[in-house]
């Protein structure tokens, strides 16, 4: 009985590692798009429309500095910025991992924008914590960024 049960193992896990290797471009497709959608909310400096791409009790902020929570303080706090002008918003991804219902981002990201009548460019890092909703929409629960240089 173990003999054919290891057999049989044997057989699934190449279709089994298939099924799974299948599934993961969907589920990175799935969150390059939303940051695409993030990226352009911040290209249009929409608070509102940012707000709206995290959980109820979501949670903004970079390592070591203040965390903003909860969906209606990160509008809030995103509102400061409305006279700023984004000229250029990019994101790129280096990987990717999921845990259970959450799919971990991370990368690099590039900014330019005019700020007070000057023109401001910065690099920086993010994670992005994505909860995985039932219907397979995503959802940010933790945003994370900071900058490694700026001009």
């Amino acid at each position: 009985m173990i003999l054919c049960t290891k057999q049989v193992v044997k057989k699934f896990i190449p279709v089994l590692l298939i099924v799974m290797a299948a599934c993961r471009p969907s589920l990175n497709k799935n969150v390059e798009d939303a940051m695409k959608q993030y990226d352009n909310q911040i290209l249009h400096t929409n608070a509102k429309g940012i707000a709206a791409m995290f959980t109820q009790d979501g949670e903004m902020g970079s390592p070591g500095g203040r965390t903003i929570h909860g969906r209606d303080s990160i509008e809030k706090f995103l509102g400061q910025f409305a006279g700023i002008k984004v000229e250029e918003q990019k994101s790129t991804t280096d990987s990717i991992r999921r845990f259970g219902d959450t799919a971990f981002q991370y990368g690099k990201y590039y900014q330019r924008a005019i700020v007070n009548n000057t023109r401001a460019e910065i690099h920086g890092m993010f994670q992005a914590n994505w909860l995985i909703e039932p219907d397979g929409k995503l959802m940010l629960k933790r945003m994370s960024a900071w900058a490694t240089s700026n001009n």
